[in-house]
């Protein structure tokens, strides 16, 4: 084994290096581990991977691709299992990086193409490898800060499998076709217009993905706003049933008032011609005819207080017994729509899961508080039935496929605002626990 044959090929694996900073862009806000203990990491898999490889490959005089594939399926285990995503995220992200640097590997072997052309890709020289190094270092720090700013806001938000795994098609394609293209001798290029189709073709791939990320992008904020609008027209018309609630008790009260010149001279007749038994019958239909108030004042949060009246409604309907004690402050710092996705989440499978129970007691105990002047916490314990689906640490919806959407809204707002969200069920219980940073600035 020559030593120019192995740091060649030692150079040609670096590529793996802007990959993995590729990868790790998107998930800035998902690792299982500290920033530095990541990097170290990382950095002690890239030095064993891309020597151990080089060097097989140089021993055995094996194809480049031949030893990379490994490697990238290596690679993204230890990838995976440093993140708390799911892993239809981080095989979309990792497959779309492995297909934009198919692109960049089969740019370098134009420009080699260029410099050898009775060479092959097949071949590896040290041209090959310093062009496709340079061009995959300078594509990826171009690439970084969009995939960092934009992708973690997919990851973050985005929780539903099935719609990272279809990206995952598309990113296949690529790759397949990229793999595919590599030219096994340069000759083949020189003839006709294959040079210039060959050039297209890696300019229309590359505009492909990039072009593919950019229309994912905006369908998927275009979901997320279209379900935080519904959220908050959810909330708007829970408010307006409270007010109306409020509305016809203050009419009914109101004509009470009106009428209590009158009650009052009734009663004094009655107590003159020492009617008692006709006074407190008198008394007793009075009170019967007079107004309930149904709505109760948990908090000074309009928008919280009508979501509370909702649920507590919803959990009379169904026999539900709430212990609730609510002490949440008019100013906590934490957005509206924020705080009743998160309660309203919670609350409605709460509800829900109680509903679905065919014997034994229905309940629902909540805590929501500000401790220490620094995080609101929300604490929800609710019986159910004992049917629970769950993978990976996340539980799944009992109603539809997939993961449990509201869970996962609770805990991206929870991170959100500087904080965290635990679910766990024992025995016949579920417990929700939520964490939110408090700040005095609305």
């Amino acid at each position: 084994m020559e030593l120019s044959g192995f740091l060649t090929a030692l150079l040609s694996n670096c590529v793996v290096i802007p990959a993995a900073a590729l990868c790790i862009a998107p998930m800035c806000n998902q690792f299982r581990y500290s920033l530095k203990k990541l990097i170290l990491k990382t950095a002690a898999v890239c030095v064993v991977l891309i020597t151990g490889g080089s060097f097989i490959q140089c021993r055995f005089g094996l194809y480049p691709n031949a030893v990379l594939i490994p490697m990238l399926f290596i690679f993204f285990i230890a990838y995976h299992h440093s993140l708390k995503v799911h892993i239809s995220q981080s095989a979309a992200v990792f497959s779309y990086v492995c297909a934009v640097m198919s692109v960049f590997a089969n740019t370098a072997n134009a420009f080699d193409a260029l410099a050898n052309p009775e060479g092959s890709a097949i071949v590896l020289t040290k041209e090959n490898a310093i062009f496709q190094f340079c061009i995959s270092m300078i594509g990826a720090a171009l690439l970084f800060l969009p995939m960092k700013k934009y992708g973690s806001y997919l990851i973050d938000n985005l929780k539903i499998d099935r719609i990272w795994y279809i990206t995952i098609l598309f990113s296949g394609i690529v790759l397949y076709v990229g793999i595919s293209m590599v030219p096994q001798k340069y000759e083949t290029l020189y003839t006709n217009n294959v040079f210039r189709i060959f050039w297209t073709l890696q300019i229309m791939f590359m505009a492909f993905e990039i072009l593919l990320a950019v229309i994912f992008y905006f369908i998927v904020n275009g979901l997320l706003g279209a379900a935080k609008n519904e959220a908050r027209t959810r909330f708007l018309e829970m408010q307006e049933e409270l007010y109306i609630k409020q509305q016809r008790y203050f009419n009914e009260t109101a004509r009470a008032r009106h009428d209590f010149k009158q009650i009052v001279r009734t009663i004094g007749v009655m107590t003159a011609k020492n009617d008692m038994d006709g006074l407190k019958n008198y008394i007793k239909k009075y009170t019967d005819s007079m107004p309930e108030n149904d709505t109760r004042h948990y908090c000074t949060n309009n928008a919280v207080n009508a979501l509370l009246n909702h649920y507590a409604h919803a959990a009379v309907t169904n026999g539900i017994d709430t212990n609730w004690e609510i002490d949440l402050p008019e100013n906590t710092g934490i957005n509206d729509t924020d705080l009743c996705i998160t309660v309203g989440n919670i609350l409605d499978n709460a509800v829900t899961a109680c509903c679905g129970m065919t014997g034994g007691e229905r309940y629902i105990k909540m805590t929501i508080k500000v401790r220490n002047g620094s995080y609101l916490y929300i604490i929800v314990v609710n019986s159910f039935g004992g049917n629970v689906r769950r993978k990976d640490d996340r539980y799944l919806s009992t109603s539809r496929k997939g993961s449990g959407i509201g869970l996962s809204s609770v805990s991206n707002i929870a991170e959100q605002n500087g904080g965290t969200a635990h679910f766990c069920h024992k025995e016949n219980e579920v417990f929700s626990e939520v964490m939110m940073k408090v700040s005095k600035k609305q």
